[in-house]
């Protein structure tokens, strides 16, 4: 989607292991005007952010391998990586959240989800991500 600030189109990376969840994710946030990178699983996610951090990350609680509290504590704990808003997606009831936002993650949904409820706090997370930007640009000004 277009800032109003500016006109990059903010990146989202989506990280999930079902497919058909991926494929649903990027038609919504792609109608949305929104650049959609997708990932199947946890290590796959890192890599992808090492490379090329996305504007904010939706990541499912539930994977094979690094599942996405351990994915969050990573990207928290990395020392050279910029702040990437998180939010958390999960289709069990009985996920602690407690235990993702410990780890770091900002948000959390749980599936399935309603889709203007996903949008808005993709939007809310993304404002609360150029904000962040905006006073980091300051304070390396002054």
């Amino acid at each position: 989607m277009l800032s109003a600030t500016n006109s990059k189109v903010e990146r989202i990376l989506a990280v999930d292991d079902t497919p058909d969840n991926l494929i649903l994710l990027q038609t919504i946030l792609e109608i949305e005007g929104y650049s959609i990178d997708l990932v199947a699983d946890g290590m796959a996610a890192l890599a992808k952010i090492e490379q090329s951090p996305p504007d904010l990350i939706l990541l499912d609680v539930m994977m094979p391998g690094l599942d996405g509290y351990e994915v969050t504590r990573r990207i928290r704990n990395h020392p050279t990586m910029p702040y990437i808003p998180i939010l958390l997606l999960t289709a069990f009831h009985d996920v602690s959240v407690v235990e993702g936002l410990d780890a770091g993650a900002d948000d959390f949904i749980r599936k399935p989800f309603d889709q203007d409820e996903l949008l808005a706090r993709v939007r809310s997370l993304l404002r609360l991500k150029q904000s962040l930007d905006e006073q980091k640009k300051i304070l390396l000004i002054s």
